[in-house]
C-alpha cells in the first residue's frame, strides 16, 4: 500500500493525518504522517472543470471583437477557424489543453463540442485515459435533426448549445424534449451577453446552465429552486466586460460549478478560476472561501451527476481513487487551496489505478 500524508479532507473536515491507498481505491484515512509517504501536503478530491471549448485553443484571439463576433454560432470567428482547421490539428489542440488540465489537478471536464458528429466522435477518441471527457455535442446547424442528433448522442453524453437568443424557440423545445426524452444531458448558455426570460430558459429543463452573468436576483432565486446548476467562467466574462453576481447566487443557496469557457480566451487552469472566483466573491462581499473550492469538486460532481463512493463531501475508506495533493503554504487549507495555490502546486493526482505527478 502507498501513503500520502499531510491535512486530509475528509466529511467531517480536514485532519492532520495520512490516506493509505492501493489497487485504485482508498483503503485507509488515519491521524498522524507515515515516514514512507510518496508526497505531503493538503489531500483533497481532484477538480472538475464544469465548462469547456478545449479545441479553441487554436483560433487566434482578436482582442478588437465583441463577444458575438468571437463565439456566436454559426458564423462567429471560432466557428469558422473550427469549420476549416484539419481533424488532425483539432485532436492536437483538445490532446494539449487535456494534458494541461491533467497536470493541475482536474480529472474530468465538461466541454461543448461544436462541429457536429463529427466534432464530438472526435473528442470521444480522447476517452480511455486522464482527465475524462463529459461531451455534450452540438447540431452543425441551429435547426433540430433528430437522425443528426441521433448521431451525436452516440458519441457522447448530451447535447449543449448556445442560448435561446441564437435560436428559435419552437425549434429548441423540441431538441431539449428530444434529448431528454434519451436520457441525455441537455445544457446551454444563458444569459450571457443579454438577459434572457428565465422562465423561457427553465422549461426547457435543463440540467445545467453557464454564465447568467446578466440575471437578475429573480432569475438566480428560480435556478435555486429549480435546483438548476449555474456554471460560472468568471475570467472569460470579465475579459468581455460583464461581472458575474457570483455573491448573489451564493446567497441563493443556488449550486454553482466552475468552469473556463473558451480556450482562446482561458487556458483550462481550474486552480487559477478558483482564485480569480475567491477574489471576486470576496469583492462583492463574501469573505468566506469554502464555497469556491466546492465549485470546482463536488458541485461539479454533482453536475455531471456521479453517483456512488465517490469523493464528493470528502475523502473515505473504500472509495475510488479520486484525490490530489496540492503543496500547502503553512495557512488554512482553503485559503492556500483557492487563493495561493498556482500550477506548480499539485504534488500528485490519482485517480482510479492512475498516478501522475504535477503539471506536465
Amino acid at each position: 500500500m502507498r501513503y500520502a500524508s499531510g491535512q486530509v479532507l475528509t466529511p467531517h473536515g480536514f485532519i492532520d493525518g495520512h490516506i493509505g491507498f492501493e489497487d485504485g481505491v482508498v483503503r485507509e484515512i488515519g491521524k498522524g504522517g507515515v515516514k514512507s509517504a510518496v508526497a505531503h501536503g493538503i489531500i483533497v478530491p481532484t477538480l472538475i472543470n464544469s465548462h469547456t471549448h478545449i479545441a479553441d485553443y487554436l483560433v487566434p484571439l482578436d482582442l478588437h471583437q465583441p463577444l458575438e463576433n468571437l463565439v456566436a454560432p454559426p458564423d462567429g470567428l471560432k466557428h469558422r477557424v473550427l469549420e476549416r482547421t484539419s481533424d488532425r490539428n483539432l485532436k492536437k489542440a483538445m490532446v494539449s489543453m487535456s494534458l494541461f488540465m491533467r497536470g493541475r489537478g482536474v480529472t474530468q471536464f465538461v466541454d461543448f463540442r461544436e462541429g457536429g458528429f463529427e466534432g464530438s466522435k472526435l473528442l470521444s477518441s480522447l476517452r480511455g485515459g486522464s482527465p475524462k471527457p463529459f461531451i455534450l455535442g452540438r447540431p452543425k446547424k441551429l435547426q433540430f435533426d433528430w437522425e443528426e442528433v441521433d448521431q451525436i448522442l452516440s458519441t457522447c453524453e448530451g447535447i449543449g448549445v448556445s442560448s435561446i437568443a441564437d435560436w428559435d424557440y419552437g425549434v429548441i423545445s423540441d431538441l431539449a424534449a428530444y434529448v431528454r426524452s434519451k436520457g441525455k444531458t441537455f445544457a446551454l448558455h444563458a444569459s450571457e451577453r443579454v438577459r434572457e426570460d428565465i422562465d423561457k430558459v427553465l422549461d426547457l429543463k435543463p440540467s445545467f446552465l453557464v454564465h447568467m452573468t446578466m440575471a437578475t436576483k429573480a432569475d438566480i432565486d428560480a435556478c435555486a429552486q429549480a435546483d438548476v446548476t449555474i456554471v460560472v467562467c468568471a475570467r472569460s466574462n470579465l475579459f468581455f466586460g460583464r461581472e458575474p453576481p457570483l455573491a448573489e447566487m451564493v446567497r441563493s443557496g443556488a449550486r454553482i460549478a466552475l468552469g473556463t469557457d473558451n480556450a482562446m480566451i482561458c487556458l483550462p487552469d481550474i486552480l487559477l478560476e478558483m482564485e480569480f472566483a475567491g477574489r471576486l466573491l470576496r469583492k462583492q462581499g463574501i469573505t468566506d472561501l469554502q464555497p469556491v473550492f466546492d465549485m470546482a469538486t463536488k458541485n461539479g460532481r454533482k453536475l455531471l451527476n456521479e453517483k456512488g463512493p465517490i469523493a464528493i463531501e470528502g475523502i473515505e475508506p473504500g472509495q475510488p481513487c479520486d484525490f490530489m495533493v496540492i503543496r500547502s503554504h503553512g495557512g488554512d487549507p482553503f485559503t492556500d487551496l483557492v487563493l495561493r495555490s498556482s500550477s506548480t502546486d499539485p504534488l500528485m493526482v490519482c485517480m482510479g489505478r492512475e498516478a501522475w505527478r504535477g503539471p506536465l
